[in-house]
């Protein structure tokens, strides 16, 4: 069974949210992934309980799982719309993405006060 887990969670990574151009697994959108003999079952939350996309990419998830691991397996993919998603979901690469940046103006006062004050 961990064959097919990883070939879903492999199909899984081919599909996007589209609104941030990253894929559903790394940004901690897939809540589990349940497989039995020929019945695969996933559960998917949205970045957004509202997301008026989360019909979509759950649809996309499904037909790409379907096409990845074959007609033999009776998919279904549910949105968990109460779950409540955050960063901290998301792989490390992501969070560092979402995490803010300084501006160029920020960085440059920054560096001047430290200079200012280590003058002092």
């Amino acid at each position: 069974m961990d064959d097919v887990e990883n070939t879903v969670r492999l199909a899984l990574r081919s599909v996007d949210d589209p609104e941030l151009g990253v894929n559903v697994v790394d940004l901690g959108l897939v809540r589990s992934v349940a497989i039995d003999e020929d019945r695969v079952d996933i559960v998917m939350m949205m970045t957004t309980p509202t997301c008026p996309i989360g019909s979509l990419i759950a649809e996309t998830a499904k037909i790409a799982v379907e096409s990845r691991i074959g007609g033999n397996w009776k998919v279904s993919v549910t949105l968990d719309r109460s779950a409540e998603w955050s960063p901290a979901l998301a792989s490390p690469g992501v969070r560092a993405h979402f995490e803010p940046h300084p501006s160029a103006v920020a960085s440059a006062l920054k560096a001047a006060f430290f200079r200012l004050f280590k003058l002092a």
